[in-house]
């Protein structure tokens, strides 16, 4: 499961934190991946501690393209995001890929809106690197029917 050559999308919204994001993007970076940020638009965002930019657009940036997906998102935006058809498919493909998803507190509420329950794939933020890219194949009965 190693992060070599492999790209990590990190969702963000306005208001995330941006401590997390760039600590967030150094562990992928210091493990050999390439981190790919992804918000709701394009621009310099507002976020906690300054601005960023997303690398691309959530509803342009489908996370079939990524290898595993992440998402530090504030609650009220997480809010806004989990009715948002587009960021609600963004995390069932994840899901349905049996991608590593991993996320932070804020996040929950879109997860549950997916119906995507935790498993060894679907995990803190902080366990990212630990969980590494991987497909979580234990989840396949539960996202298509293997008869």
């Amino acid at each position: 499961s190693t992060f070599v050559g492999r790209k990590v999308a990190i969702l963000f919204a306005e208001g995330s934190d941006k401590a997390s994001i760039d600590k967030l993007v150094r562990q992928i970076e210091k493990a050999g991946g390439t981190p790919f940020l992804v918000a709701p638009k394009i621009g310099p965002i507002p976020v906690k501690g300054g601005a960023l930019k997303a690398d691309g657009q959530l509803a342009g940036s489908p996370s079939v393209l990524f290898d595993a997906v992440a998402s530090i998102v504030m609650p009220d935006q997480a809010s806004k995001l989990a009715a948002d058809s587009a960021c609600v498919q963004w995390f069932m493909d994840a899901y349905a890929h049996c991608k590593t998803i991993a996320h932070c507190e804020g996040t929950k509420v879109i997860l549950q809106r997916c119906g995507i329950e935790p498993d060894e794939g679907v995990v803190p933020i902080e366990a990212l690197v630990q969980t590494g890219i991987a497909r979580h194949w234990a989840r396949e009965p539960k996202v298509r029917d293997l008869a």
